[in-house]
């Protein structure tokens, strides 16, 4: 499959507004000194609760509003919905953003406010998390934290401002959604770009089970914590809901039919955009096009319309019923969006007394009832799930997808994570049928890498190529080469290349999970042969970038500053029992470690375990030690310790979790809360 389409950084700068396909279619229109060890201790006094920020209230608004804004608004529809997907010389049923696999790419300019309507056509409740930004915290999409769970059948509106430019991506934080097919890339562009590039590329890894021979990630869930299912949502409605989801019939129709349409490059060029492999291309190549486009007549290109919207509230789409085709229309009065209520035990846990967001008194009452009776549904479910029909006791229909215990990683330092794989994936593609990008020798290129696996860290190459890092996490990061990178999950690196004349393997490793375990993308600049789909550049066998070898660039570099509130993370928690957690506590919603706004924070991680944990902090980043990178995820070692700081200026309730979603969904989380002044 060729990636034709690709852009110049002026077409980056210049088009301004996100690719309208799949499913995302373009609408119109203090502390006084460090703290002492209790601080560490996480508050879990519901009683208390009215002591922390509330992600609804008026600071995060406040802040809201103090955000640097363009008066831009970008408006997108995004359905999350059940689809039969091509991964490449297979076709499984699966979730997915849209009708294809990543999720286009979306792309606003830094001080854009971006505006998504999100339409749920799963089985399940689900949110959305935009991981890496430092958005409003009522938008962050944490369950029972910061809003209600969008049931089955209903819509959320997202709607924040965007300041940092950078690498960034969108997924769910509801049980292991993610490991479905969940996701998507977010680029914000900067409008003083300081680099220079003929084309940029998004590139997506991706860890894949999903549909493959009866396999799920729910059912591998269960498997690996003994059936007690997912922190965020639960598992009984994981597996009924998503067995339902498999059988090939999608619950809304598509969007486009992938018939052919020409272009011109900003140099003049012409490229073609032909059926599934080069659309797909054409999300992840540029994430854009320069004219209007329309599909299957659901969505109309604005170019940038402003909707101010109620202050400190995100406001209504006003082309909401021509839009949003699958949201469940009754609950659409009073703002219109309806949102279900999925978990009865909310007000206590992060919401206070909130109304469901967009939802009048009669609306939210509805919805109660409603989740009351998925819960005796959901019951049920659990209660039949081993009633003998070949799904096992976990189940589990398929193989199992557990990785030897034997499995080593010596980069990872030990075990390289808990799930065989079938399959290794970018862009959704396996490397028997792989992405291609095309370009001229010489051609400069930017490279933006977006690990959006469960549970596979991967050593890059571009065979034949040195790249150049750029930036971690979004940030920029004074410039090195590199012939490999480490990128465990949810990391991302952006890298710029000069293109040789040639074919070259663009190589992703499944480190320490067997042989063969790659995934695969071609760079042709000539003509020739692709080569072996298992190709092993020698750029693997060379020196390894990791983060920690990394200096932040001068203008995201720490100000130097004592700590005032210093707070220890250690990581606990054993493979056998699959018991993880923070401070040996697993995580439940009321759980509160206190900071305050203004002061600078120093979390000292501690992995105590035998498995290695990318750990994330939500609405901040993070500077790594002397000098190093500013991040929002970092690999965390068996038996390392790891100190970094960030600076308390954004008010909410926010997540600190590993980013294997295994992990986390058994209990490696836990919440940051700010202090009410």
């Amino acid at each position: 499959m060729d990636s034709l389409h690709t852009h110049s950084r002026r077409a980056v700068l210049g088009a301004g507004i996100a690719v309208a396909g799949g499913g995302l279619l373009a609408a119109s229109a203090g502390s006084s000194g460090a703290s002492t060890a209790p601080e560490s201790r996480p508050e879990q006094d519901r009683a208390s609760s009215g002591r922390y920020v509330d992600p609804h209230g008026p600071e995060v608004a406040d802040a809201e509003s103090r955000r640097a804004s363009s008066g831009r608004v970008r408006r997108l529809y995004l359905e999350a919905r059940r689809e039969r997907i091509d991964i490449g010389g297979r076709t499984v049923p699966t979730w997915v953003y849209g009708d294809r696999l990543p999720g286009d790419v979306v792309r606003v300019t830094a001080g854009d406010t971006l505006s998504v309507v999100l339409a749920n056509s799963l089985p399940q409740s689900t949110t959305v998390h935009w991981h890496g930004l430092d958005l409003r915290n009522d938008m962050d999409g944490v369950p029972d934290v910061t809003q209600r769970m969008v049931q089955p059948g209903s819509s959320f509106h997202y709607r924040f401002r965007v300041t940092r430019p950078g690498t960034y991506w969108m997924h769910p934080h509801v049980g292991v959604q993610q490991d479905h097919g969940l996701y998507a890339p977010l680029i914000v562009d900067d409008p003083r770009e300081p680099l220079e590039y003929d084309h940029e590329w998004v590139v997506v890894l991706d860890d894949w089970l999903d549909g493959v021979d009866g396999s799920n990630p729910d059912a591998v869930l269960d498997e690996l914590n003994h059936g007690r299912g997912a922190m965020h949502g639960g598992n009984g409605s994981g597996h009924d809901g998503h067995g339902s989801g498999h059988d090939g019939n999608s619950s809304g129709s598509g969007h486009g039919s992938g018939a052919g349409h020409t272009r011109k490059d900003t140099d003049g060029r012409t490229s073609s955009h032909e059926s599934h492999s080069s659309s797909h291309a054409a999300a992840h190549g540029t994430g854009r096009h320069h004219e209007p486009v329309s599909h299957g007549g659901q969505g109309r290109f604005d170019g940038g319309a402003t909707d101010a919207g109620p202050a400190g509230r995100p406001g209504l789409p006003p082309l909401l019923d021509g839009l949003v085709p699958h949201v469940n229309r009754p609950a659409l009065d009073g703002l219109g969006l309806g949102l279900g209520l999925a978990n009865s035990g909310l007000n206590s846990a992060g919401l206070g007394s909130v109304p469901p967001h967009g939802m009048t008194a009669s609306a939210a009452t509805s919805a109660s009832a409603g989740a009351a009776s998925m819960a005796t549904a959901r019951a049920s479910r659990s209660a039949r799930r081993d009633d003998g029909t070949g799904h096992g006791k976990h189940g589990r229909s398929g193989p199992s997808r557990l990785l030897p215990s034997d499995s080593r990683s010596s980069v990872l330092g030990g075990m390289p994570g808990n799930v065989n794989y079938p399959y290794h994936l970018i862009n959704g593609r396996t490397k028997w049928d792989p992405e291609t990008f095309r370009c001229r020798p010489g051609d400069r290129v930017r490279i933006r890498f977006i690990n959006a696996g469960g549970d596979t860290a991967y050593r890059v190459a571009l065979g034949g190529h040195r790249m150049t890092v750029t930036h971690t996490d979004g940030n920029p990061v004074e410039h090195v080469r590199a012939e490999q990178l480490l990128i465990g999950m949810a990391e991302r690196y952006d890298v710029m290349v000069t293109a040789r004349s040639g074919v070259f393997p663009l190589v992703a490793v499944a480190d320490g999970k067997g042989r063969n375990k790659t995934a695969l993308a071609v760079l042709r600049t000539a003509g020739g042969r692709t080569g072996d789909p298992s190709v092993h550049p020698r750029e693997l066998d060379g020196p390894l970038m990791t983060a920690e070898r990394l200096r932040a660039h001068e203008s995201v570099r720490a100000r130097r500053r004592q700590p005032d509130r210093i707070l220890t993370m250690k990581l606990t928690g054993t493979m056998a029992k699959f018991d993880w957690a923070i401070n040996g506590r697993p995580y439940t919603p009321s759980q509160r470690y206190p900071i305050r706004g203004g002061e600078r924070v120093r979390l000292v991680f501690r992995n105590d375990t035998d498995m290695w944990h990318p750990m994330h902090l939500h609405g901040h980043s993070f500077w790594l030690p002397d000098g190093g990178p500013r991040k929002d995820t970092t690999v965390m070692q068996p038996g390392q310790r790891l100190a970094v700081e960030f600076d308390a200026d954004n008010p909410g309730l926010w997540m600190l979790h590993c980013h294997n979603v295994y992990h986390s969904e058994s209990g490696m989380m836990t919440i940051l809360g700010y202090l009410r002044d």
